[in-house]
C-alpha cells in the first residue's frame, strides 16, 4: 500500500470515527514492518486467472485494534460495578455488558489471528470511548448514585465511539469478515446505548438518592 492510500484510509476512518489521531502514517500506516500491507500484493492484485482475492485493508486493521483497545480499557471498569453500585439495574446492565464485550474480544481477536500486525498503541494512549486512569481511579472511590452516573457517562462514551468506529468500517473497510462483525457489534451497541441513556436518566432523578 502506498503512503498516500494508507493516509487517505485512515483519513477515512478518521472523519468516521474521530479516533485515528495516534496512528502515524508517515511510517506506512499501520502495518508491521518487513510485512506486506494487508489488502495490498499478491492477494489483492489478483491470481492473474482474473480473479481478485480480498483481504484487510488499513482501515480494517485500525477499527480491528481500535475496537481491541477500547474493549480491553472498559472492562476493568465493568469490573468495579458489583462493588461500587448498588442498584440492582446497573449490576445487571454491566453484567450483560461485559460479556458482549468479552465476546467481541474473542471475534476480533479471530480476525487477528494469523496476520501480521503492528504492536496495538492504541492500548498505550488515551482515546475517544477510552475511560482515562484518571475516570477510572475516580470511580473506584465513589458509591451509589455518584457512581452509577459516571458509569453510565462512561458507558455511553464508549459506545458511542464504538458506534461511529463500526460506521466507518462498513463504509471504507475491505474485507467481508471485518465488515460483517462491525455490522453485528454496531447492532449490538445501538441496543446497549438505548439501555445506558435509560440507567444514566434514572440515576440523575430525584428519586436515586432515595434508593
Amino acid at each position: 500500500m502506498t503512503r498516500r492510500r494508507a493516509v487517505l484510509a485512515l483519513v477515512s476512518l478518521a472523519v468516521l470515527g474521530g479516533a485515528v489521531g495516534c496512528f502515524e502514517p508517515d511510517r506506512g500506516g499501520p502495518t508491521a514492518v518487513g510485512s506486506s500491507p494487508p489488502g495490498d500484493g499478491p492477494s489483492a492484485a489478483g491470481s492473474g486467472d482474473g480473479s481478485v482475492a480480498t483481504g484487510p485493508n488499513t482501515t480494517d486493521i485500525a477499527w480491528l485494534q481500535l475496537l481491541i483497545a477500547m474493549n480491553e480499557r472498559l472492562l476493568p471498569v465493568l469490573d468495579l460495578v458489583p462493588s461500587r453500585s448498588g442498584d440492582p439495574a446497573v449490576q445487571l446492565y454491566a453484567s450483560v455488558a461485559r460479556r458482549a464485550r468479552t465476546a467481541e474480544l474473542e471475534s476480533l481477536r479471530k480476525l487477528a489471528a494469523g496476520l501480521t500486525l503492528p504492536e496495538n498503541e492504541h492500548l498505550k494512549h488515551d482515546m475517544p470511548g477510552m475511560p482515562t486512569a484518571a475516570q477510572r481511579a475516580a470511580l473506584a472511590k465513589a458509591s451509589g448514585n455518584a457512581f452509577d452516573r459516571g458509569f453510565a457517562a462512561a458507558m455511553i462514551a464508549h459506545l458511542d465511539q464504538a458506534s461511529r468506529l463500526c460506521a466507518g468500517e462498513q463504509n471504507s473497510g475491505a474485507d467481508p469478515a471485518f465488515r460483517s462483525l462491525a455490522e453485528t457489534i454496531a447492532r449490538g451497541v445501538g441496543e446497549e446505548r438505548a439501555r445506558a441513556s435509560a440507567l444514566d436518566a434514572r440515576a440523575a432523578s430525584p428519586s436515586a438518592n432515595t434508593r
